[in-house]
């Protein structure tokens, strides 16, 4: 998908000498949003943090094999006040809604 860039794994915060793993990540794409699907196998619930700074969405997680890290360049088409995440049975979902496409409208000008 050209719309998501992904990058290379990063080291984890605080472990200098060890590499965190990129987790598998799937990403499909239709009209209204972006939606991201990545395999963390040994995370349980609460323990995968998704941000979202300028154009970039950081996933981690810590699990008993180690740190997970992967980050994404997202298109500015991005509704980045409306993205969502889910974690369940290891299986980390985040929902990335496009902003409606802007469409010129006739304003009414009331009299006062």
């Amino acid at each position: 998908m050209k719309a998501i860039e992904k990058t290379n794994e990063k080291k984890a915060a605080g472990r200098e000498n060890e590499r965190a793993v990129s987790p598998p990540i799937d990403v499909y794409e239709n009209d209204q949003e972006f939606l991201l699907i990545a395999d963390l196998p040994g995370v349980g619930q609460g323990g995968a943090d998704v941000s979202l700074e300028e154009q970039r969405l950081v996933l981690s997680a810590t699990s008993p094999t180690g740190p997970y890290r992967r980050e994404l360049l997202v298109p500015p088409s991005v509704d980045a006040e409306h993205v969502s995440a889910e974690m369940k049975a290891g299986v980390l979902t985040v929902r990335l809604p496009k902003r409606a496409p802007y469409r010129p409208r006739q304003i009414a000008v009331r009299s006062a």
